[in-house]
């Protein structure tokens, strides 16, 4: 196999006037319940993106994975969020979308053992489908979308406390996703507010950003895994082209040491809005929607990845979903929130090995 991160942290934005806003009380009302131990640790200080870890190469077989609903969940459903590892067993809510359609500002650390949630500060402006990943000290919000799609990369420190403006994209986009890559932040995808955005950028600061390919596929809704200099697009919602607006099937590779983008695989079956994580050095694809048209479904299927169309069947999500958050804490991959069949869910998923 490969060396791998992965990540699933963007999804579809509303049309602008669609959405008004909330901030941190609106969301602040979540609250599980459930009972366990808590651990802790320092929270993470190197660059990650919402999954992230390295595996040596291996020639082993993807694992069967188990797939059950967490003893707790969300009081109030939420989708589109960022979702990112915040040191011990706490993963951080960053944004979404709530179920009245409305973008959250609030930031929350949310407690693995029973599902506790705490107000750790409010971004500068409420966002839904943006990217996330932390850099050095800070988790970073870039882009998304509200009433209108935003180009502000929003910066808040992983200590906690109130998030800032960091810098600003070269022009506005939502409903992309990112992935660490070699040490630099790989954003890949979007929608500008009109058009496809096929650009994908690099990073290794948040503020200044480079071109460094461009899709073969234009795409938003993506799901990404990177291994060593490349990256790997999967599906996502197709933007132009011969059959616009529809999911697409298409595994991409972005070759960062040539800047060369090609496709390179098939997925099972067309998908937007999937999610990806990795356990034990392999690329899982998660959930997300398929279908054509105005009748799409989410599907619960979990694929592993071997390279170019080389999946197979690897779990059941008990909730199919879309757009939900994912992220890896202990060699446990966590699927919150969502959407099933477009309407928002508070469900929590947990997937191991």
């Amino acid at each position: 196999m490969f060396r791998i991160n992965a990540s699933r942290l963007a999804n579809r934005n509303a049309a602008p006037g669609r959405l008004a806003t909330v901030g941190l009380l609106a969301f602040g009302a979540m609250a599980v319940s459930a009972c366990g131990p808590v651990s802790s640790s320092s929270a993470p200080t190197t660059v990650k993106s919402a999954i992230s870890t390295t595996t040596t190469p291996s020639t082993t077989l993807p694992v069967l994975l188990s797939a059950s609903e967490a003893s707790w969940q969300l009081r109030n459903p939420l989708s589109r969020m960022v979702l990112l590892p915040a040191g011990g067993n706490s993963l951080a809510i960053l944004g979404g979308l709530t179920a009245a359609d409305t973008s959250a500002s609030g930031i929350f650390s949310l407690n693995l053992a029973n599902g506790a949630l705490t107000a750790t500060g409010v971004l500068p402006a409420a966002v839904h489908d943006a990217a996330g990943v932390v850099l050095g000290s800070n988790y970073l919000v870039i882009g998304g979308g509200s009433v209108s799609t935003v180009a502000t990369v929003e910066s808040a420190p992983l200590a906690g406390g109130s998030g800032k403006v960091l810098s600003s994209l070269p022009q506005p986009r939502s409903d992309c996703t990112a992935v660490v890559a070699d040490g630099s932040v790989v954003i890949v995808g979007g929608y500008n507010g009109s058009t496809a955005d096929p650009a994908v950028l690099e990073t290794t600061d948040g503020t200044s950003f480079r071109q460094v390919s461009t899709l073969k596929v234009p795409v938003r809704y993506s799901a990404l895994a990177a291994a060593g200099s490349s990256v790997y697009v999967f599906g996502g919602l197709t933007v132009g082209g011969s059959n616009p607006g529809q999911p697409s099937s298409a595994v991409q590779r972005i070759d960062l040491s040539t800047g060369v983008t090609s496709v390179v695989g098939s997925l099972p079956l067309p998908l937007e809005g999937a999610m990806t994580f990795v356990l034990n050095g392999h690329v899982y694809v998660a959930g997300g929607d398929t279908g054509t048209g105005n009748s799409l479904s989410s599907s619960s299927a979990v694929w592993a990845y071997d390279g170019g169309s080389a999946f197979s069947r690897a779990a059941t999500l008990p909730v199919a979903v879309s757009n939900a958050g994912a992220a890896v804490v202990g060699g446990t991959a966590w699927i919150v929130g969502g959407e099933h069949d477009g309407k928002t869910t508070a469900a929590v998923q947990v997937l191991k090995g």
